[in-house]
């Protein structure tokens, strides 16, 4: 059965609605049946009419972080090696092709533009989480049990979860908000609640109160280590709905440069004047710095990964995104 998963917010709609998309990928090529494509051509991010989905590939280890695309069916292989298939055996609505995305490299989907939005998405499992999540996998637990995959009590007395939290950003990074979705839940007093999702469900983006022109996923789980999140950070997407919205001003502005990019200690900002302000991928502000035509961020203590730097002066917002190495 499909669920749908709606904010409880006030709503207010900016401008006027003139197009529906849905990104459904099945105009996506792949090699064939049972096929994937994970962005080995080094493109960084599938582009589906300006919407786009980031990735990474590294070519060296030859395995990717962000999003893939798919049409893997595959419900019954444990383990890595079957990382590319949802679990309900298919896209939604009994489609063929679906989005993976993987929580390595912290990407997220993009509009790129003032005038449209997103409104919801689809998602599910991936057998590779659910599988390991009912089973255990012999890194992961199964969930339910006391003890971690190593057979010791973990403290969890069985009360176990997987859940993605879904940031929403607005397109000037002026309005963030969130929404958590379990992807499994074993906490309930009646075992019999207990759940792993297996089945497609809509994510609605339309109560928070502004459009949401970016979004991205962070995984948390009662399974962890020092390392972090032992359960397999994978989640299927689908049905990626978008509207454009006319009347909605679009802020351009004469743009700004930033270098180096990748960066390991510092990132230089030249061109305009006002305030800088650095997020992470999930779109938590780092810092907030006074900008006059030349300024040096330190980014020497930030953690790898992808972060935005936002420039606010008289001219409007722009923001450009870097690598932290």
């Amino acid at each position: 059965m499909k669920k749908i998963y709606t904010l409880v917010a006030a709503f207010a709609v900016a401008g006027t609605i003139t197009a529906q998309t849905t990104i459904d990928f099945e105009n996506h090529p792949l090699a064939g049946a049972e096929t994937h494509d994970n962005g080995n051509d080094g493109v960084g991010a599938f582009d589906f009419g300006g919407t786009t989905f980031d990735y990474n590939y590294n070519a060296a280890g030859s395995y990717f972080s962000g999003f893939a695309i798919s049409n893997h069916t595959d419900v019954t292989t444990a383990g890595f090696t079957n990382q590319y298939s949802a679990y309900p055996g298919s896209g939604a609505d009994a489609s063929s092709n679906f989005a993976i995305f993987y929580d390595f490299y912290n990407g997220g989907i993009n509009t790129n533009d003032a005038a449209v939005r997103i409104d919801s998405f689809e998602l599910t499992n991936t057998t590779y989480a659910y599988l390991s999540m009912r089973d255990g996998d012999g890194y992961g637990k199964q969930f339910g049990s006391i003890y971690d995959a190593d057979g010791l009590e973990d403290g969890t007395n069985g009360e176990d979860f997987f859940m993605v939290t879904i940031y929403a950003e607005n397109f000037d990074q002026t309005e963030i908000d969130s929404v958590e979705f379990y992807l499994a839940d074993y906490r309930f007093t009646d075992n019999t609640m207990d759940y792993i999702v297996d089945d497609w469900n809509t994510i609605d983006l339309t109560g928070f109160g502004f459009d949401v022109s970016t979004i991205r996923f962070a995984f948390a789980s009662s399974d962890v280590n020092s390392w972090g999140i032992k359960t397999p950070a994978y989640i299927a997407i689908d049905n990626v709905s978008t509207q454009s919205v006319s009347g909605v001003k679009t802020l351009l502005a004469d743009n700004f440069s930033m270098y180096p990019n990748p960066a390991v200690d510092v990132v230089n900002v030249t061109g305009g004047n006002g305030t800088i302000e650095v997020r992470n991928a999930m779109g938590q502000l780092i810092s907030t710095s006074a900008h006059n035509t030349n300024s040096q961020i330190d980014v020497s203590k930030f953690q790898s990964g992808v972060y935005f730097i936002t420039l606010k002066d008289d001219n409007g917002v722009r923001t450009q995104q870097f690598v932290k190495q």
